[in-house]
């Protein structure tokens, strides 16, 4: 019922939106997920509750959402995008994801202010849109790595052109609260990023295209079992577990690159990722390489990913931190082979299979165990149909 509720709200919007300074569109993905491990739930990532386990799951990658831009002149306009899926915790709910105002000088600069997307990587503005995308969900072995990927605060951009070549120059600043649920601890862990500050650099033309991506901050998380367990480990005089693994005002940093190519129908796709923060949520380092090939309106593609602990996840303390450092192993690699099929110029059909092998002690990045640990593959079949309008 909150499906067609949303969907009634948007179409609403896109039957009013007659006003030449208005401009509403809608997108959304119908898919469903098969995961053949029954001591694995596969889910859209790390924190999600929901995913599949033995049977069709139909909201791992279902989502439907909307992009409004009001243009209040020539350069100054408000843009907003909202969404409605299944979340984290499990609920169904309509949420605003972004919305910022931006200021457009209609020649090299660009200002925002609001809520805003993070640069990490190529597809961070549109990972809601299925329809821009080539595959079903964008590997999370790169994409999962860090926690948030939207901020309040202010982004300036600054793009020109030398020859044949362009250039985009992004500077963000800001701050971010965020609630992270941990379903092997049944917990939920509240987070808060200060001082944050990001740049991305992309250099291209219409065949090749790099980019190069940093953001750092303070990050801190608080909760009950988590704030008991480092006042319990000072307590017993093991000060330097609590300073070393203890998430408060600690440095967050996370570097990535990307190289693309997409000449003569074929595509090449490849991102690198490394997050490093100071605390028991340890450092990962993940990439991913896609090839890809245009016949008509059919693009069958391959990917390999893989994401790997950069530290030790076993420290040997007899103490619960033990525990806690030990469910953040998500390593994991992935093989996808898979296919998009263009419909028409508003909607899209893809299928993929995928085959995940979990290294951790409790899954994967998107493997969950259900129970019992079995260090086992899992198959993975997916559908979609994305849509625009």
């Amino acid at each position: 019922m909150k499906f067609l509720l949303f969907l009634s709200i948007f179409f609403v919007l896109n039957l009013n939106a007659q006003e030449s300074k208005l401009d509403v569109k809608f997108f959304g993905t119908m898919g469903a997920v098969y995961n053949d491990n029954n001591k694995y739930i596969f889910t859209k990532g790390p924190h999600s509750k929901d995913g599949s386990s033995k049977k069709i799951n139909t909201y791992v990658d279902s989502i439907l959402g909307t992009q409004a831009t009001y243009k209040f002149n020539d350069n100054l306009s408000l843009i907003t995008q909202a969404i409605i899926r299944k979340d984290d915790f499990g609920d169904i709910k309509p949420s605003i994801d972004w919305g910022y105002l931006k200021y457009d000088s209609n020649e090299n600069f660009i200002f925002k202010i609001g809520r805003i997307k993070l640069p990490y990587y190529k597809n961070s503005n549109n990972n809601n849109i299925g329809y821009s995308k080539l595959m079903i969900r964008e590997p999370i072995e790169v994409y999962g790595q860090m926690p948030f990927d939207i901020y309040n605060g202010v982004e300036f951009i600054y793009s020109n052109i030398i020859n044949k070549y362009f250039y985009t120059i992004q500077g963000s600043y800001g701050q971010e609260k965020f609630d992270i649920p941990i379903q092997t601890l049944d917990q939920v862990f509240n987070n808060e990023i200060k001082d944050l500050k990001a740049i991305n650099f992309t250099f291209g033309n219409d065949i090749i295209e790099a980019r190069a991506s940093y953001l750092h901050g303070k990050i801190s998380t608080s909760n009950v079992l988590i704030n008991n367990l480092f006042a319990g480990l000072r307590q017993a005089n093991l000060n330097h577990l609590a300073e070393k693994y203890e998430m408060k005002d600690k440095n967050a940093e996370y570097f990535g690159l990307g190289l693309f190519i997409d000449y003569n129908n074929f595509i090449f796709s490849s991102e690198y990722g490394k997050r490093k923060v100071d605390s028991f949520y340890l450092g990962t380092s993940g990439f991913y390489t896609t090839l890809g090939y245009r016949f008509g309106s059919l693009i069958p593609y391959f990917t390999y990913a893989k994401v790997k602990m950069d530290k030790n996840t076993s420290l040997n303390t007899n103490t619960a931190l033990d525990y806690l450092v030990g469910i953040q192993n998500v390593a994991q690699d992935a093989k996808t082979l898979g296919f998009k099929y263009h419909i028409n110029q508003n909607m899209d059909f893809k299928f993929e299979y995928q085959r995940i092998r979990p290294k951790g002690l409790n899954g994967g990045f998107n493997l969950n165990s259900t129970g019992d640990y079995e260090n086992s593959s899992s198959n993975i079949y997916s559908f979609s149909i994305d849509f625009v309008f």
